[in-house]
């Protein structure tokens, strides 16, 4: 019996399909078909690549500053696999503010649609004043990046998110804290819109922050985030007096569809 050739866009289908159920297994069954062929692999890459967790914070140091040095050697062996990368779950190491390589990695990232920053250490990572200010700035500037989480950030600059424009979903979490004034470079003429949000979080202790992010302004007058367009918000609570700051955001809200409010007593 002759042998049966399938068209490779049959067994790009296939491929997709397999990603879907091979997900939650690490995509073991995916890295295993990337070695079938050549043809196979930008396909399984594609997946295989897709979401990255780098620097795991926990108690085993080392175990981060491996997963760094792995994920620099990854772009450097192989530059095409930066442009996999949709999903950065980004754990900053002390570390990594002076080092060169870890940047000239992150840099070479340009199609992220998700990005989760925190720092590792107490009190958090002064967003305005590090190193690594403009590697962050080059992933929070992606035109592709639609959603964005922070934490164990202080004195973050609102204005660094004007270019932002495409962003749908932003998260503030806890000891988080927001610069009480700042001057931006960026020309707000280059953006045609503020930032139409569809939903927002934010987290423990993070309530001043919602006040600022609804007063501030590009340098035209119109606000950085244009919170008419939020459908869906989840905000916690700790002080009764937070409550005030909710109820600013909720003025500038015109279609809000969903709200998750929690109190946490301590």
């Amino acid at each position: 019996m002759p042998a049966i050739t399938f068209p490779l866009e049959i067994k790009e289908i296939i491929l997709e399909l397999l990603a879907e159920d091979d997900s939650d297994k690490g995509h073991l069954a995916l890295k295993t078909c990337s070695l079938v062929c050549q043809a196979f692999l930008p396909i399984c890459r594609k997946h295989i690549f897709e979401n990255i967790t780098l620097t795991i914070c926990n108690d085993y140091v080392m175990l981060s500053l491996a997963t760094s040095h792995a994920f620099e050697r990854l772009l450097r062996e192989t530059p095409k696999i930066a442009d996999c990368i949709r999903k950065l779950d980004y754990t900053i190491l002390t570390a990594d503010l002076t080092s060169t390589s870890i940047q000239e990695s992150l840099k070479r990232i340009s199609r992220l649609e998700f990005l989760s920053v925190q720092y590792q250490d107490w009190p958090g990572l002064d967003w305005s004043n590090n190193r690594i200010r403009p590697t962050l700035l080059h992933l929070l500037h992606l035109p592709s990046l639609t959603h964005f989480k922070m934490s164990r950030i202080t004195d973050f600059v609102v204005s660094d998110l004007i270019p932002c424009v495409n962003l749908k979903y932003l998260d503030i979490g806890a000891f988080t804290t927001v610069a009480a004034a700042s001057e931006t470079t960026f020309q707000a003429n280059l953006y045609e819109h503020s930032i139409q949000l569809r939903e927002y979080v934010s987290g423990v202790g993070t309530s001043a922050i919602i006040m600022k992010l609804c007063s501030a302004r590009r340098p035209d007058g119109q606000p950085i985030i244009d919170f008419g367009s939020l459908s869906k918000i989840t905000v916690t609570l700790e002080d009764p007096n937070e409550i005030e700051a909710l109820q600013e955001l909720f003025r500038h809200c015109h279609a809000l569809a969903n709200a998750h409010i929690t109190h946490i007593d301590f």
